[in-house]
């Protein structure tokens, strides 16, 4: 019997374990002997007899009879609730069954009513083909409309980072957009915010001209100051003479410390600075303007700095003539001669320097020795015109 079973069940076994159970005796007396206890295992293969996960046996026709019995009770409640509530039930089908018709049939004309009673622009809410088209190019170009935006901040970059030439491209990039698309406020809106970033590049820069700068240098700031657009051409020229004026009175203004200690070397310092500063400054002011040069705001520069070195020289000059004086009071006679002296040679050396400093001044025309002589030899009598001559007479020897 449990062989016939077995050759009968083989047969659904997949092509592995079929060719097992043909080929290994062992494997096909096991699974023969494994039928044959569950053929004749009575309690398995018995109908009559169901075990419960409780802990009390019960047949089937039992737990039938208790489940029967749960449903007639769940019905004998439900049929008491609906007995009780009738008139609610009635009252809650009928509400729905009015909403429902009312959803169903009046719909449509309640809508078209408030379409009636509300004027609604309704090409707002559906625009026209030329618009929706605008709109369509705007979002396929977005990227661009984007970096256009970030135009301003990128000039400001360019600005902290030196490079002013690319901040000028950037705003002439921006007002040849605004002249291809004079009706797009987009372009006149960033435009503003790049002449503000303009605005501080160029405070910037007027700083900077403030301080010792390079020949070259400058001359880079000026051609970048020329294509500003809120500045002309005779602003130049102010913004040159007036940044250099400051220049060299803060250099000057730097060596007060000396004044403390020794004010005939401090007047030598000055004189130096002077002779250092004023021809380099007039040079590159004729570098840069060439044929423009404004000859009258030039002398007024000249003659500025002309006053506030008189001005030096009234204040320091009579000290030092007391301090000799002084000196000469408490020493030897051999040593008053020698004191004598060597002031007589600084005080020629401080000459020679203004000498120099008004040939060095005369190449371009300016008259500064005639400012220093009504000042210092005739005005104040600081230094005698015969000493200036002398010492006129050396440069002219050494020549």
């Amino acid at each position: 019997m449990s062989s016939i079973l077995l050759d009968s069940l083989k047969d659904d076994l997949d092509e592995t374990s079929r060719n097992a159970l043909t080929t290994d005796p062992k494997l096909y007396q096991s699974s023969q002997k494994y039928l044959e206890d569950l053929l004749i295992n009575d309690e398995l293969l018995s109908t009559e007899q169901f075990t419960t996960t409780a802990t009390n046996s019960k047949t089937v026709t039992q737990e039938i009879a208790e489940l029967d019995l749960q449903q007639h009770q769940i019905n004998k409640q439900l049929s008491s609730l609906t007995d009780s509530h009738k008139d609610l039930i009635i009252d809650v089908n009928h509400d729905l069954n009015e909403i429902n018709a009312n959803l169903t049939n009046d719909y449509q004309k309640t809508v078209s009513a408030l379409k009636k009673s509300i004027t609604i622009d309704e090409s707002k809410y559906h625009p026209s083909t030329p618009n929706k088209l605008f709109q369509d190019s705007i979002l396929s170009n977005i990227d661009t409309v984007l970096d256009i935006l970030e135009l301003p901040t990128l000039c400001r970059l360019c600005i902290l980072q030196g490079n002013y030439q690319e901040s000028l491209e950037i705003s002439i990039f921006i007002k040849s957009l605004i002249i291809r698309f004079p009706k797009l406020q987009i372009f006149k809106t960033t435009s503003e915010q790049i002449e503000i970033e303009l605005q501080v590049m160029l405070k910037g820069l007027l700083k900077l001209l403030n301080t010792n700068l390079k020949q070259n240098h400058i001359l880079k700031i000026f051609q970048i100051l020329s294509k500003l657009e809120t500045i002309d051409d005779a602003s130049l020229h102010r913004i040159y003479l007036n940044s250099r004026f400051k220049f060299i009175v803060n250099e000057v203004a730097s060596l007060q410390p000396i004044l403390k200690f020794n004010k005939l070397t401090y007047m030598k310092r000055f004189v130096e600075v002077y002779r250092e500063h004023i021809y380099s400054s007039i040079h590159v002011y004729y570098t840069i303007f060439k044929n423009e040069v404004d000859k009258l705001l030039l002398n007024q520069f000249v003659t500025a700095l002309a006053t506030n070195l008189c001005h030096e020289f009234v204040t320091c000059m009579p000290f030092i003539s007391k301090t000799t004086t002084a000196t000469t009071a408490v020493s030897t006679p051999t040593n008053s001669i020698e004191s004598d002296l060597e002031l007589r040679n600084s005080i020629d050396g401080l000459i020679l320097q203004l000498i120099y400093l008004c040939k060095s001044l005369s190449t371009y025309q300016f008259e500064f020795e005639p400012i220093l002589l009504s000042e210092l030899c005739y005005k104040h009598d600081l230094i005698s015109e015969s000493d200036w001559i002398r010492n006129s007479s050396k440069i002219k020897k050494y020549k």
